[in-house]
């Protein structure tokens, strides 16, 4: 009986540490294609906390990732992802240069 239990267990554990991995997949991505559309420098990515919830969407996350936007500053912004949908991001205010020749 406890070979079973703990067959069930690593299987649980198992499958945790898969979504865990496929969410953080799909995080990196939606960021990257985030920053592309706002013609950001995605400059790193990570997985700030997580939470486990009943239902389809049990794993609550936020992700934390650099960007810039001159190319000489870095801003923090936030995502958090409920299982994999509905990304909702937070852009700090960040500089935004449209034309180099325009600063004098």
């Amino acid at each position: 009986m406890w070979d079973l239990l703990f067959i069930l267990a690593m299987v649980l554990f198992g499958t945790t540490i898969w979504k865990l991995r496929q969410q953080s997949e799909f995080a990196k991505t939606m960021i990257e294609q985030h920053c592309k559309k706002l013609e950001l420098q995605l400059l790193s990515v990570a997985r700030s906390h997580f939470n486990y919830k009943l239902g389809n969407e049990f794993l609550q996350a936020s992700f934390v990732f650099e960007f810039s936007s001159d190319g000489e500053n870095s801003y923090q912004g936030k995502m958090t992802l409920n299982g994999l949908a509905r990304p909702r991001f937070e852009l700090p205010a960040y500089r935004l240069v449209d034309d180099q020749d325009t600063f004098y």
